[in-house]
C-alpha cells in the first residue's frame, strides 16, 4: 500500500474563538460558507521547507529502499535559485543519483506529480518516488482578509510510491485557464488576493465537466467509483460538486473543517486518512482531482492493484 505521511503548521487555530475578538469576522456567517472551524498556520520558525523536510522524514523511516525521485511541490518556495526540491533533497540526505523536480501548480499540483511519476515509473526512468507538497500560504495573508483567512492552512504531506505500489491510471485529465490568473494570485504587496465568486464559477462549472470526461474516458459512471477526494476547497465548493454529479455521502471524501484548506497537500492528507479508513480498497477504482489557482484542474481515475 502506498506510504504517506503529513505535517500541519504548529499553531492551531480555533476560527470560532479568534473571531470572537473581531468586529468585521463573523464566525457563524462565515463557517455557513467555509464549512472551516480550525486551520493550521506555521510558527515564524517554521516555513515551506521545514514542514515539507518534518513530513518528508518521517515517511523515510517507514520506506526501506533508496529513493530515486523526489517531486516537490510548492507555491511558497524558500529559494528559487536553487530549487527548493534542491535544498530538500539535500537536507533529506538522498542520494546523488537522484531524479528532482520543483512543480508551482498550487491546488491542482498533486495529481499532476502523481501521473507525472506514475508513467515515469512504468517507463523504468526509476523504480520509486517520494511527492512532497508543502504550503505556508498564511504568511501571505492579511489579519482583516475575510476571503482568505478563515479558508487556508498551512502543512506539508509526502507520499512515496514505487513498482509495488503505483496505482494504474484508468483515465487523466488536464485543464488551463490563464485567463483566470488574477482572480487568485499574489498583489503587488505580496498578500493573497482571492475573487472568491470567480473562483467558485470556474470551480462549478469545469470540475462536473472535467469527472464526466474522466467517466466518459474509463468507460465508467459514478456508480462505478468506490471513493472520491476532491481538493479541499470549501464547503460550498465540495457541496455544489457533490450535488451536481449525485455522489453519495458515503463515497466523498470531506475533511475540511478540521484542517481547512491545505492547498496542495489536500489531496494526498485525503488518500493517507482513506487509505487508514479502509476507503479505498485494492482494484476499485477511485477518483481524484485538484483545481484552483492558475486557472488549472487535474485530475484521474485510478486503482491500486
Amino acid at each position: 500500500m502506498i506510504n504517506g505521511s503529513y505535517k500541519l503548521g504548529s499553531q492551531k487555530i480555533n476560527l470560532e474563538i479568534e473571531f470572537s475578538q473581531s468586529k468585521n469576522l463573523n464566525f457563524e456567517n462565515i463557517f455557513k460558507k467555509t464549512g472551516i472551524r480550525f486551520i493550521y498556520r506555521s510558527s515564524e520558525k517554521e516555513n515551506s521547507h521545514t514542514l515539507a523536510y518534518e513530513a518528508g522524514k518521517k515517511n523515510l523511516i517507514n520506506i526501506k529502499e533508496n529513493v530515486e525521485s523526489l517531486i516537490f511541490l510548492t507555491q511558497s518556495p524558500i529559494s528559487t535559485i536553487p530549487s527548493s526540491g534542491s535544498i530538500l533533497h539535500k537536507d533529506l540526505k538522498l542520494s546523488e543519483n537522484c531524479y528532482v523536480l520543483d512543480i508551482i501548480q498550487g491546488c491542482s499540483s498533486f495529481p499532476y506529480a502523481l501521473n507525472l511519476a506514475t508513467n515515469l515509473i512504468k517507463n523504468k526512468e526509476f523504480n520509486n518516488c517520494l511527492i512532497i507538497c508543502s504550503e505556508t500560504y498564511t504568511k501571505n495573508i492579511l489579519k482583516n482578509d475575510k476571503t482568505c483567512l478563515p479558508i487556508f492552512s498551512d502543512a506539508a504531506s509526502s507520499i512515496f510510491i514505487n513498482r509495488k505500489t503505483i496505482p494504474t491510471i484508468m483515465s487523466s485529465i488536464y485543464l488551463t485557464d490563464g485567463k483566470g490568473h488574477k482572480n487568485l494570485c499574489l498583489d503587488k504587496k505580496g498578500d493573497l488576493y482571492m475573487n472568491g465568486i470567480e473562483v467558485f464559477t470556474f470551480t462549478a462549472e469545469k470540475v462536473p465537466f472535467a469527472v464526466n470526461e474522466l467517466l466518459r474516458k474509463a468507460n465508467l459512471k459514478i456508480k462505478d467509483i468506490e471513493y472520491f477526494i476532491f481538493h479541499q476547497a470549501s464547503k460550498i465548493v465540495l457541496k455544489t460538486i457533490q450535488q451536481k454529479l449525485e455522489i453519495p455521502n458515503e463515497k466523498f471524501f470531506n475533511n475540511i473543517e478540521f484542517i481547512g484548506n491545505t492547498v496542495s497537500s489536500t489531496i494526498p492528507i485525503g488518500i493517507i486518512e482513506s487509505i487508514k479508513n479502509n476507503k479505498i480498497p485494492k482494484k476499485k477504482p477511485f477518483l481524484l482531482m485538484g483545481f484552483g489557482v492558475g486557472y488549472s484542474l487535474s485530475g484521474g481515475i485510478y486503482k491500486l492493484d
